[in-house]
């Protein structure tokens, strides 16, 4: 048995332990029986209200009740009785889809799950026969149609991971602070006095504090220093001079000051970021990677989050002034968007990250409701052929998340990719970026619901189907004892009637 993610490998192992258990205390208790005698009583119940003769109705009830416990048993016997054996070893967690998009996926005893590996170590479960089948024939059937589907950049994932990165140490979002104010304003607003009009792509260039056009134009970066001491650079007089040395460093250059390798602000910006996602955004961006990294990183909007609410960028820049216009623009801006974000809060990256967890909880909680509602439905064929469906469902959706996700990195590329690289998508407020968000929900959340509720009707009525033709194949014998026995209760009657006659003669 396979699963797809860490932690349905876990919930399906506990979902088949409580399936067991739940089925011994049906067994132990009798329980079992319960629903075979009701059926047995609705057959002959059903049977007084039938035939001519009362000597018939016994010869009637027979077959039917054969017919009845038979199915019955067959039910428990392939579908509810164990039958193989289940344990964290037997169990495998499939890598074939990271294999093939050369993704590096851990073993889950190497990733954060790997406690539980512990917990559930040594403990077996059973799997009835049928339900192995239909999980193996399910996962197999769905990851031969997500081979099908080419591999996608993920590109949802490695936004949620750069925007969830923060500059969590006070004295480097400090430092920045420092560095906007000391060279970006000065850089800016020089740009800004002595041309009368900006090129598109010096407009974007110069819009973020790492600015490649400051820093290689001369008169900019290489000319503006830093007005506080920098420890990292000693004292130099021949740089230096005009500045006081105060014994806690010099004064480098702008340029100097960001680009230094190793201790300049750039390289020690980048130790926020995981390693993995750093590769992650080389392998999808690879011209444009590390401007767009550091660019969101240190951007007002994510400044603002990591300093709770304190950012380089002041006044109008925010709408923070206090003109009675600028705060009624601030009022309906907000109210857009909290209205956009109601309407379609199922769209957002968190809904992704969320969906393999519902999927595990609900292969959990479908095996162990399995002997329960098979024991409402008494052994029904069609209630085993529902959730036979209901189980492929389940797993087959999963196909629809990676034809999602893949569709979802094509349209990213088609309306992001620009000179600018992914920024545009890490920042995006406008009016794209909730349309974005709301093909995200429709190909996550409405293409799964509408497989669901096609396979669910489908279920349904082929179980009926097949619970009709139970019956009616059951019919040609039920039919044939009942005149069978019509039959000999005629010859016995004519022979007692024949005997009574002679013995009067």
């Amino acid at each position: 048995m396979t699963t797809d993610s860490y932690l349905e490998f876990f919930l399906v192992l506990l979902g088949w332990l409580i399936n067991n258990a739940l089925w011994i205390i049906i067994t132990t208790t009798g329980l079992f029986a319960l629903p075979l005698a009701l059926k047995v009583a609705g057959v002959w119940l059903k049977v007084r209200t039938e035939g001519d003769d009362e000597g018939n109705k016994g010869a009637l009830a027979l077959p039917r009740i054969e017919q009845v416990l038979y199915v019955a048993f067959v039910v428990i016997m392939f579908c509810a009785m164990p039958f193989q054996d289940i344990d964290v070893s037997v169990m495998k967690f499939d890598q074939t889809r990271s294999r093939q998009c050369g993704i590096n996926v851990p073993k889950p005893g190497d990733s954060g799950y790997g406690a539980l590996l512990s917990d559930f170590n040594g403990q077996v479960a059973k799997v009835p026969m049928w339900w192995y089948l239909v999980h193996n024939l399910s996962k197999g059937v769905t990851h031969a149609a997500i081979a099908s589907i080419p591999c996608g950049k993920d590109l949802r994932q490695l936004r949620f991971e750069v925007q969830h990165t923060q500059m969590v140490d006070p004295v480097i979002r400090q430092e920045v602070q420092e560095f906007a104010s000391q060279c970006y304003a000065k850089a800016y607003f020089k740009l800004k006095s002595i041309n009368s009009q900006l090129t598109d792509a010096t407009i974007n260039s110069v819009g973020w504090i790492g600015s490649g056009y400051f820093m290689n134009t001369g008169g900019y970066y290489d000319y503006y220093t830093s007005t506080s001491p920098r420890s990292q650079w000693p004292y130099s007089e021949s740089r230096d001079s005009g500045y006081p040395d105060v014994g806690r460093g010099g004064y480098p250059s702008c340029k100097t000051w960001w680009s230094a390798p190793t201790i300049g602000l750039k390289d020690r910006l980048f130790t926020a970021y995981d390693r993995r996602t750093v590769n992650m955004m080389k392998s999808r961006d690879p011209d444009h990677w590390e401007e767009n990294l550091l660019r969101w990183l240190v951007s007002p909007q994510n400044t603002l989050m990591s300093g709770g609410g304190e950012t380089y960028m002041a006044g109008n820049q925010r709408g923070t002034g206090s003109a009675l216009d600028t705060a009624f623009k601030q009022l309906i801006s907000g109210l857009g968007a909290f209205s956009a974000q109601a309407t379609q809060l199922p769209a957002f990256d968190a809904l992704r990250q969320a969906l393999p967890m519902v999927h595990g909880i609900l292969m959990m909680a479908l095996v162990i409701c399995i002997p329960l509602v098979m024991l409402f439905g008494a052994y029904d064929p069609k209630v085993v052929v529902t959730l036979t469906f209901v189980m492929f469902a389940i797993i087959f959706v999963t196909f629809w998340w990676e034809l999602g996700n893949w569709l979802d990195d094509r349209l990213v590329e088609i309306i992001y990719s620009s000179a600018r690289g992914y920024y545009n998508w890490f920042s995006n407020v406008g009016a794209e970026g909730w349309i974005m968000n709301l093909v995200l929900g429709a190909m996550y959340v409405v293409l799964p619901a509408f497989w669901f509720g096609a396979v669910s009707w489908s279920g349904v009525q082929i179980g009926g189907a097949i619970s009709s033709a139970v019956d009616k194949s059951s019919q040609g014998s039920q039919q044939a004892g009942a005149k069978g026995a019509g039959v000999a209760t005629e010859v016995v009657k004519t022979v007692a009637t024949k005997g009574a006659s002679k013995g009067k003669n």
